[in-house]
């Protein structure tokens, strides 16, 4: 059943708490609101063709009932008491005095007459109208918080609750006048907001059936969150370039033309979301900034953004048909903003964009990369499952990429770096960090900082075509994603010098059959699951290790769900240092070989090469002091 559960306010949850009696008196089911001696009317079904309702007069309302010998007050109309309900076509239901609350989707899908309030009532949930059939509310005189305004539009009058002062539209009538008794069912198709208006309220007009038209005039200062969700709206047209527009405005509705004023700064978040009528877009000068979902899944083949535009937060533009784009000014490319525009080919900037965020350009038909000079910051995935991208350059200017941005990226073989970058490097097609890795946490390198080669393997494309992947010496960081489904490789050598791997490293291939790792000391796999490599390749390959560093990768975090991990002997490895008796450990067990190898006397190094612990040529009693204190020194570390 689509209903609304949310309580009304903070200050109605401080008062009625969770209920819990429910009783049935006259026309009514009851609900108790716990800790006091209040009722609630609620649904008396609950099925989805309505809370079970019809034919109700005002004497209906009770202000007090009894149950088990218990006298309650009636203190409102509890969620989604008379959804979907025809209570009566005909008739002004007046709700008594004592009520002082309805709750959300309390007249939701109701068709009625008219209703009136009482001087009691304080708290009206913004939803508890929804797609209703009212001809409107009043309220009796003397209510210190809601008044009516009567509207005439056309030949009918409409009567809209609203604040006090009658500057605020709370809720507006659905679908019959006020004179509906004897004129018959007649449609709000057409509104213009009357001049003492100057907000619109929260859902206010929120689903309604029949409303086409809705004309705004200059003193209007806020239209509120869902003001008009789903209407038959078709056109938008706001003088004010101050008139704060709300979340969802205008989202699932017919609006085929948007006309704002030069001066608006900022549309907010999911404001046109899902209007799929509308097909071109021309946004006025002055505005500087797009909202998350703002224009998402409409059916846009034409966008013009104006040249102040400096951000396109997450999902902005996402999900419509457009070709091409010119983002002239714009500086913040938000996460997702141009996600699923499966038509989008063509980028273009006057050179001011300074960071794509991760998925931003996802599932984009585009071959090369949108990267231009002057770009400093690229988030991973930036441009994930981009099946036709073939080229992708990281510009001089670029100082931060958290990770691989090219996921999924089939068409890519090998990535690119401008000639002169100070931060990344191109090694066998990957990508790499030089001097640091500048990823978020990580602290950025100070300006005039000299690289220092290779530290930090940042992306392996995703259509590399190579089977092993050997990381090379004086990486200390696998970054995020880096070789995510890079499914050519088979084998992966990571250097003595790696300290860490991030998580989905090496995620999504199932083919690898080798794995070798010349840390002695397991690098740290960071990130809350341990999805550095796929399940079958911790069940299916080898992991080589150090000798001595065999039982440390057992135990490690990630490295201990390899099921085969075996050590191999790296010929200088400083670790292997003292293992005397070649079982693959530096531990006390050499410590008591080599003296019970000793207890005859010097000895040659050709009878125990490995005994020459401190390295001088012969084996005595300073190789066992040397090994006492490297045995010790080990253990510490």
């Amino acid at each position: 059943m689509k209903r609304i559960f949310s309580l009304l306010s903070i200050g109605l949850l401080a008062l009625c708490a969770l209920a819990q009696t429910q009783f049935t008196s006259g026309k009514f089911k009851y609900e108790v609101i716990e800790g006091t001696n209040w009722v609630q009317i609620i649904p008396k079904s609950n099925s989805d063709s309505g809370a079970g309702y019809s034919n109700l007069v005002s004497s209906d309302f009770k202000t007090q009932v009894t149950h088990d010998g218990v006298t309650y007050d009636v203190a409102g109309i509890g969620a989604n008491a008379f959804y979907r309900c025809t209570l009566n076509e005909q008739a002004i239901l007046q709700l008594p005095e004592g009520y002082f609350f309805i709750d959300a989707g309390a007249f939701s899908y109701t068709e009625m007459g008219s209703l009136k309030l009482p001087t009691t009532m304080e708290l009206i949930h913004p939803r508890a109208f929804d797609n209703n059939k009212l001809a409107g509310v009043t309220v009796l005189s003397g209510n210190p918080y809601f008044a009516h305004l009567a509207s005439t539009q056309g030949t009918v009058t409409y009567t809209m609750l609203t604040n006090k002062e009658k500057t605020k539209i709370i809720f507006a009538p659905g679908a019959k006048p006020t004179q509906f008794s004897t004129s018959g069912t007649t449609y709000l198709t057409s509104i213009t907001i009357p001049d003492q208006i100057t907000e619109i309220g929260d859902y206010a007009f929120y689903g309604n059936p029949t409303l086409k038209t809705v004309n705004f005039h200059a003193g209007i200062t806020r239209i509120g969150m869902g003001a008009f969700y789903e209407t038959l709206l078709t056109r938008v047209n706001i003088p004010n370039p101050d008139c704060e527009i709300g979340s969802s405005c205008f989202s699932n509705s017919q609006v085929s033309s948007i006309t704002l004023p030069q001066g608006m700064k900022k549309l907010g978040s999911h404001v046109f979301f899902y209007c799929v009528n509308l097909t071109s877009l021309t946004l006025p000068e002055g505005m500087e900034e797009i909202g998350k979902m703002c224009f998402s899944s409409c059916n846009l083949t034409s966008v013009n953004l104006p040249s102040t535009l400096v951000k396109l937060d997450t999902c902005a533009l996402q999900d419509n048909p457009y070709t091409s784009i010119n983002l002239k000014n714009v500086k913040f490319v938000g996460r997702q903003a141009f996600s699923q525009c499966v038509n989008l080919t063509s980028v273009t900037s006057n050179g001011m964009l300074e960071e794509i965020d991760g998925a931003a350009f996802t599932r984009v038909p585009m071959t090369t990369a949108y990267l231009p000079e002057g770009l400093k910051t690229i988030i991973m995935n930036a441009y994930f499952r981009c099946t036709n991208l073939n080229s992708f350059t990281v510009p001089t200017t670029v100082t931060t990429i958290t990770g691989n941005p090219c996921v999924g990226a089939t068409s890519l073989r090998a990535f690119n770096v401008a000639e002169g970058s100070e931060y990344f490097a191109a090694h066998d097609g990957c990508l790499y960090a030089t001097g640091g890795f500048t990823a978020k946490p990580d602290p950025v390198r100070a300006e005039g900082d000299a690289p220092s080669g290779l530290t930090a393997l940042v992306g392996v494309p995703t259509g590399w075509q190579q089977s092993v992947l050997q990381v090379p010496e004086g990486v200390t960081v696998i970054a995020n994603q880096a070789a995510r489904e890079a499914t050519s490789i088979t084998q992966v050598e990571l250097p003595s010098t790696l300290l860490e791997v991030r998580p989905s490293a090496f995620s999504g291939i199932t083919g690898i059959s080798k794995v070798t790792c010349l840390a002695t000391t397991p690098p740290a796999c960071s990130g809350e699951s341990v999805n550095h490599f796929t399940d079958e390749v911790f069940q299916n390959a080898t992991l080589y290790v150090p000798m001595r560093s065999v039982e440390r990768y057992q135990n490690a975090v990630a490295w201990s769900n390899f099921q085969h991990i075996e050590g191999i002997d790296t010929g200088d490895e400083p670790g292997l240092l003292g293992d005397v008796n070649q079982d693959g450990y530096v531990n006390i067990s050499d410590v008591t070989f080599l003296i019970s190898f000793l207890m005859g006397g010097d000895v040659s190094t050709e009878l125990l090469p490995s005994g020459d612990v401190n390295q001088d040529g012969s084996i005595n009693i300073s190789d066992v002091t040397f090994l006492i204190n490297l045995v010790m020194n080990d253990d510490q570390n």
